[in-house]
């Protein structure tokens, strides 16, 4: 059977989340600067307007750039978990494709459509304001600086929400982890944070939190106008694309069916996501407890605060994961 057959299959389920997000890039960029050009030229005189900020931040944060990077999961939990949710992975599993290759042309309808609409848009968009009157105020911001850091941000989060599929066995926990694990290092940071400054009464100086900062990948979308203005190493979600890709697609080739369904898809992983989930629920409950203390009470009542709520939080994580676990869903339809 021809690879084209295999493209025409992912183009049927996903044509339309593929769609609404080259329309987003559309207003993201060319709209959104023609949009900007009007309020510019009306605002020249106006002593409050100061174009060597607004101008470059035509191509900084926006809620439209959120809005691709939720499509974007959609679109990963579109090609893994419904495919389990709906049976249609072991359909999928019997055609004569290599498991390798089904992962990889998934992972490249989201890459590709990201790196043509994002390249297309943003260029229209940097041409149009180069050539107009505000082109002088792009002067220091370099278009490669200005596209590489949300664009890694984008594939990024798609490669790593493909990942979370190859070991999920259903949409509701793919979207579940890749919102837990995405927010996880900065998170967990707070959570251990917030533990040795209740008993120390001081905040770890140590802790370099800025470094766990640029594994949450949407912040590459957030950053800035460059990544070097945000002190980012686009080394770290470039070699982090390479590896969600090439573990995703070790796992995808190893995906036990029969487990379709279920919270996780690999048994050897559970007890470390029991322990995990009941350790960060254990130091999160600690930590909402002891802060229900007034300030007015001693150091020691806000300890004892915080290990009242971390058992608390403990024996109700315990069986939460138990149930967790112990979940099957599956959709019946054609």
């Amino acid at each position: 059977m021809s690879i084209k057959a295999l493209f025409r299959k992912e183009w049927k389920q996903s044509w339309v989340l593929l769609t609404m997000i080259t329309l987003l890039f559309i207003f993201l960029y060319p709209m959104r600067t023609f949009l900007g050009l009007n309020d510019w030229r009306e605002r020249v005189n106006d002593p409050y307007f100061y174009p060597q900020y607004e101008v470059p931040a035509i191509f900084g944060v926006s809620m439209t750039a959120m809005m691709i990077l939720i499509f974007l999961v959609l679109l990963a939990v579109q090609f893994l978990g419904t495919e389990r949710n709906t049976r249609r992975h072991d359909f999928a599993f019997a055609l004569p494709f290599k498991r390798r290759t089904m992962f990889f042309v998934k992972w490249l309808f989201g890459v590709g459509t990201v790196t043509v609409a994002m390249l297309v848009t943003f260029t229209i968009a940097y041409a149009v304001i180069m050539g107009s009157e505000f082109a002088i105020y792009l002067d220091g911001n370099q278009f490669w600086d200005m596209f590489l850091s949300p664009w890694l941000g984008y594939i990024a989060m798609y490669s790593f929400t493909l990942f979370i599929g190859t070991i999920t066995g259903e949409m509701v926990s793919q979207i579940v982890l890749t919102f837990i694990f995405t927010i996880f290092p900065i998170g967990f940071i707070a959570l251990l944070a917030n533990f040795i400054s209740t008993h120390t009464g001081s905040f770890p100086e140590n802790l370099d939190i800025f470094f766990f900062q640029q594994f949450v990948w949407p912040i590459y979308n957030f950053a800035g106008m460059t990544a070097a203005d945000a002190g980012l190493n686009l080394w770290i979600p470039a070699v982090a694309i390479v590896l969600f890709l090439t573990v995703g697609a070790w796992l995808y080739e190893r995906n036990p069916s029969e487990y379709n369904g279920e919270f996780l898809l690999f048994k050897r992983l559970e007890p470390l996501f029991r322990i995990g989930i009941i350790t960060c629920f254990s130091l999160f409950g600690g930590m909402i407890v002891a802060g229900l203390v007034p300030f007015t009470l001693s150091e020691g009542t806000k300890i004892i605060f915080y290990w009242l709520g971390f058992f608390l939080f403990l024996v109700l994580s315990f069986f939460f994961t138990k149930r967790l676990f112990a979940m099957n869903i599956t959709v019946k339809g054609k």
